[in-house]
């Protein structure tokens, strides 16, 4: 089976969709890192704890948990687990796609067959 016009289509919009999950990730972890990872983003996250101490030892019906991280949660997750967050990103929207160019070649071959 020679490949088609078609086929190298798909692979070309394949590139793109996993070149843009890429470089999104990419620059959101930049966002988080540059937003979270000053000494003021620092500072209020430890004021937060302390809130949340101080409500999680009211008699409320509801308890609050105190949070363990003792960095801001968005930081700890895009500096050492962006690795993980970038595969699972990317082999989902392998799935993704995969699903989708299923469907739309199966509804075109479908429409042209009927011809």
């Amino acid at each position: 089976m020679k490949p088609s016009w078609a086929s190298a289509g798909w692979l070309l919009a394949y590139v793109a969709v996993i070149a843009l999950v890429v470089c999104g990730a990419s620059y959101m972890r930049s966002v988080a890192m540059a937003v979270y990872g000053t000494a003021e983003a620092q500072t209020e996250w430890n004021v937060w704890r302390a809130d949340v101490t101080k409500l999680a030892e009211q008699p409320y019906p509801v308890k609050r948990r105190v949070p363990k991280s003792v960095e801001p949660p968005a930081l700890v997750l895009m500096r050492d687990y962006f690795g993980v967050c970038l595969a699972v990103a990317v082999v989902l929207s392998s799935v993704l796609f995969g699903t989708f160019m299923m469907m739309v070649r199966g509804a075109v071959g479908n429409a042209v067959q009927k011809k």
